[in-house]
């Protein structure tokens, strides 16, 4: 219908160049007629833009063009002279032909003598061919419906929004915050698809600097939102401010900006909608429908968005893998912590580790509480009685190479989880509010798997607590107090790594629910963790290993020499014997600034 409808208007524009009374039958509504409504076309606008799209369409239109006004192409002069009720003002820069790029003035000079051309895009519209303009590609993409329904929480946020595209004027602006990108884009989707419109996004840092650049990208996007159309999502994270303000205060077209934190108010009046995070009932739900069968295990570990847990529950679909679903769930919610920190695969076992049992006992009482927590706090109610400080949280205190990490690791084992070793040095800026901020980063990407989180080196910010004598140390305490709170909210396992402990004071611990004291290894420890570094398996000739004990180093010092020894050992093509031993505890004590006394090596050759 589109192309006969301007077949039809081009013969009668091209009956007014011969002269002709002939009256040309015009079809009903036509993308021509989406044209002129949507651009504000007057009748004599409409005729200029069938003109220069005779050319195209048309093979005689050159020819008579050319009798009418002496040129084989559409001008302006001819426009005014043939057409009816010309106007000058039709082809100023910000009349509706030229503001939003109808068509172009191909030649330069006289403006009554330049050739007029459609632009292809409007060519293409009005013969019934949509598409986004090749000008926008690569700056624009467009943004697939939701991968099935919204969660209740979100498509309420979703209604909200389209709430304001109703009425006479133009679709309200409107900032969606919080949750992840791709939840917002998927929130967006939602509320293009009820208003009619296709969505595509556009990311903030990719706006151009130059101003005329930029209010000429504008204009290209009011153009293409109002013939395709669409609606535009800005991702406004990285974004420019300045930059970004411009843009949006020069658009009257659908906008939605997805941003991580809210925006300060800018020239565009803009609704603010909050995305919020989805409680352990929706989590329950969303696994239940996309493994097809409860998982009440899964939404009490991870925290994810949809989309990440139909993308989970696909991955363990393909899977035949009884825990299938819960690896699923871990590969995908660690993808938002492999950039902030050292991901350990838990290897170690409880047999693995040398402590007393006393330490034993609250290391199994830990992997309770974090096993449990979702009968104790959702099945039986104490959520809703604490409230605050449900995270699972403890201190390791002890030397170097006591088996603080090691310990995680078994936690992690034991638990099914990833081990993230955050190390705090590398968290801490010198910039007031940096490490605030780089310590939200490291909890809110956890909180998708409920990962177990070690603060290594935790000293680098215990150590910076002291009495108060300038700003600089009344925000380093606010740093402290700034992480025990976010460990009291995480709902994983946090661990704080010190050799500090007297350098704490009471009100941290009591707000730490678990505190492991982590002691240097006796002779029997010692002895224990030498018969476990050997492998069985290795070439040994007369290790003595109460002997070995003798060494007073801790657990790490003890892998680091046995190692050595072996390397020596195998250098030599010899089994592994005390000599190889000596020689590589003389190498670790060296490193420590200790020497071997007689007493440690006594009667081992």
């Amino acid at each position: 219908m589109h192309r006969e409808a301007l077949v039809a208007a081009v013969q009668r524009v091209l009956a007014r160049l011969d002269d002709s009374s002939v009256d040309v039958e015009e079809t009903g509504a036509s993308a021509l007629d989406v044209v002129c409504a949507a651009f504000g076309l007057t009748g004599f606008e409409r005729d200029v833009l069938v003109l220069a799209a005779a050319m195209e369409i048309e093979p005689s239109a050159g020819d008579r063009c050319a009798k009418a006004g002496g040129v084989a192409y559409p001008t302006f002069g001819l426009a005014l002279a043939v057409l009816d009720e010309p106007h000058w003002s039709a082809l100023t820069p910000v009349a509706p032909l030229r503001r939003w790029r109808l068509l172009e003035v191909a030649d330069q000079g006289v403006l009554t003598a330049a050739r007029l051309r459609i632009d292809e895009r409007v060519l293409h519209f009005l013969l019934g061919v949509p598409y986004l303009t090749a000008q926008l590609h690569g700056l624009v993409s467009r943004v697939p419906e939701p991968d099935g329904t919204l969660p209740p929480a979100h498509q309420r946020v979703a209604d909200a929004v389209a709430a304001g595209w109703h009425g006479d004027g133009p679709p309200a602006a409107a900032d969606l915050v919080g949750a992840d990108r791709q939840t917002r884009a998927e929130i967006a989707a939602a509320v293009a698809a009820a208003g009619g419109v296709s969505l595509y996004v556009l990311r903030g840092e990719d706006l151009p600097g130059d101003p005329v650049e930029m209010e000429a990208l504008g204009r290209l996007w009011e153009r293409e939102a109002m013939l395709l159309p669409a609606a535009l999502l800005v991702e406004a994270d990285g974004a420019d401010r300045a930059r970004l303000d411009a843009f949006l205060g020069a658009l009257a077209v659908p906008v939605l900006v997805s941003c991580d934190d809210p925006l300060p108010p800018g020239r565009t009046l803009r609704s603010r909608h909050v995305v919020p995070a989805l409680d352990a009932e929706a989590q329950r739900q969303l696994w239940a429908e996309a493994l097809g069968r409860p998982a009440a295990e899964l939404a009490a570990q991870f925290s994810l968005p949809a989309h990440v847990i139909r993308a989970a529950a696909r991955r363990a679909s393909a899977s035949d893998e009884p825990d299938a679903a819960w690896q699923a769930g871990l590969a995908e919610a660690r993808m938002a912590l492999d950039e902030l920190g050292r991901r350990m695969e838990p290897s170690a076992r409880w047999e693995d580790l040398v402590l007393p049992e006393p330490q034993r006992e609250t290391l199994r009482e830990i992997v309770a509480h974090v096993r449990q927590r979702g009968v104790v706090y959702e099945e039986w109610g104490f959520a809703s009685v604490l409230r605050r400080g449900l995270g699972v949280t403890a201190l390791f205190a002890g030397g170097s190479g006591t088996g603080k990490t090691l310990a995680a690791e078994v936690l992690a084992a034991s638990l099914g989880l990833d081990l993230f070793v955050i190390d705090l040095s590398q968290v801490i800026s010198k910039y007031i509010g940096e490490t605030e901020k780089n310590l939200r980063r490291v909890f809110d990407a956890a909180e998708r798997g409920g990962a177990l989180l070690l603060f290594d080196e935790a000293d680098a910010l215990f150590g910076k607590r002291s009495e108060i004598k300038d700003s600089h140390d009344r925000y380093a305490n606010i740093e402290v107090s700034y992480l025990l709170m976010r460990m009291e909210a995480y709902r994983g396992l946090a661990i704080l790594t010190t050799n500090m402990k007297k350098a704490l004071d009471t009100a941290f611990l009591r707000r730490i629910r678990f505190v492991v004291d982590f002691p240097f290894p006796g002779p029997v420890e010692r002895e224990e963790i030498w018969r476990r570094v050997i492998p069985f398996g290795a070439p040994a000739d007369g290790l003595d290993f109460s002997r070995l004990a003798q060494l007073t180093i801790a657990g790490g010092s003890i892998r680091n020499v046995a190692l050595s020894a072996a390397f020596l050992a195998a250098e030599e093509g010899a089994r592994l014997g005390m000599r190889h031993v000596r020689a590589a505890a003389r190498t670790e004590y060296q490193k420590l600034d200790r020497s071997l006394t007689p007493a440690e090596v006594a009667g081992w050759v």
